[in-house]
């Protein structure tokens, strides 16, 4: 006996819009990751996360085509904050491996033309323990800008529409998930999973007019301090509050379990 399978079974049965053109967008049809996604995508609406985002990756399909859409908006264009990956990544079921040399994936995403001065935040999911100078986010004119740059001798920096002063927090372990989070003109904040481990209050800046590197930063459109961080997710967005942050934390990690790749 043979059975026909719909190659779309499993996206469709979601009942979510977004989840639903996410996974077609993708062309996944595996129903632990199709399943994954749904869930995802109507617990942050639920929580109230969503909204706070305009880029999501969620880095599932184990392929450079599939970890390059943005699950907020899944269209192939830069004015969609796909990403474009260049260098020798590793593309595998876990995320996005960047090798630390040539590595990173331009998020067409400006800080200038699509963010705010005092509410911005961006974060990554990072699956490698690694002690080296890396930054996984990143995106400055020569002074102002946004970076996270995630166990570097030991510490943790955390920089959103700033110059180039960071708060900082003692990291023995990079296996976690990161946020770098502005809320007002002197509020900055860095989590890393739901503990919110460095406080400041940095005055906000000048915008950047780098897009957002992730992989490594932007420096006034050059890559540097590439990353060996593997990036099993990553967030670009408004301001969190407390609570927000803690729940995006819930969630994603949830996400991940879910695909037995958490840590």
């Amino acid at each position: 006996m043979s059975f026909l399978v719909n190659p779309y079974w499993f996206a469709p049965s979601c009942g979510d819009a977004d989840a639903v053109a996410f996974l077609t967008a993708t062309g996944i049809t595996d129903a632990t990751i199709s399943s994954a996604i749904c869930t995802l995508v109507t617990t942050m609406k639920a929580d109230g996360t969503w909204t706070k985002m305009s880029a999501i990756y969620p880095m599932v399909g184990g392929t450079a085509t599939t970890h390059k859409f943005n699950l907020k908006n899944p269209l192939d264009t830069n004015a969609a904050f796909r990403l474009l990956f260049s260098g020798g990544w590793t593309h595998s079921s876990g995320g996005a491996l960047p090798n630390g040399t040539n590595t990173y994936a331009n998020t067409f995403f400006n800080p200038s033309a699509n963010s705010s001065q005092n509410s911005h935040h961006i974060s990554y999911y990072s699956r490698t323990n690694s002690n080296l100078t890396e930054i996984e986010v990143g995106g400055a004119n020569t002074l102002q800008g946004s970076v996270l740059e995630i166990r570097t001798s030991n510490i943790t920096y955390f920089r959103i529409n700033s110059t180039s002063v960071y708060v900082s927090a003692a990291d023995t372990d990079s296996r976690a998930f990161y946020i770098a989070n502005r809320t007002a003109s002197n509020v900055i904040n860095g989590w890393r999973n739901s503990t919110k481990i460095a406080t400041g209050t940095t005055a906000s800046g000048t915008l950047s007019t780098q897009n957002y590197f992730i992989g490594s930063n932007n420096s006034n459109g050059s890559p540097n301090f590439y990353s060996r961080k593997e990036c099993a997710f990553a967030t670009i967005g408004s301001g969190l509050t407390d609570g927000e942050a803690a729940l995006l934390y819930s969630s994603i990690q949830a996400f991940q379990t879910t695909l037995a790749r958490q840590v």
